[in-house]
């Protein structure tokens, strides 16, 4: 886990936090519309706006890869129309993801707001 952590992009590691975050509020599986509203209310907290905003397909893409990484759950949830939606969730323990991602120069302040929180 901790390479695959370490060679993540940093926009990969500001989305793996946001799913940290609602995990940890037990709001997992979540939708990439509520990982897109956790990544932007974090945005303030990195010390430089490095991704130039957040858009949800970005955090789509960013989802698919860490699933793809086995860093993420893919689940598939229905929504109300009855459509299938995928799902993230955490596949690795919160606290190892912080504690990896602590000295991470991009998103080490967001890491810094989720342990003050908890």
């Amino acid at each position: 886990m901790e390479e695959t952590l370490r060679s993540a992009r940093s926009f990969e590691q500001f989305v793996l936090l946001s799913v940290v975050e609602l995990s940890v509020a037990d709001e997992t599986p979540a939708h990439s519309y509520d990982v897109t509203q956790a990544a932007k209310a974090h945005l303030d907290d990195l010390s430089r706006d490095t991704f130039g905003g957040v858009e949800r397909q970005e955090v789509i893409s960013a989802l698919r890869s860490l699933a793809d990484d086995g860093l993420l759950a893919k689940d598939q949830t229905t929504s109300a129309t009855g459509k299938g939606r995928p799902a993230y969730g955490l596949a690795a323990d919160a606290d190892a993801v912080l504690d990896e991602l602590a000295d991470a120069e991009t998103v080490s302040p967001y890491v810094e707001t989720l342990r003050t929180e908890a």
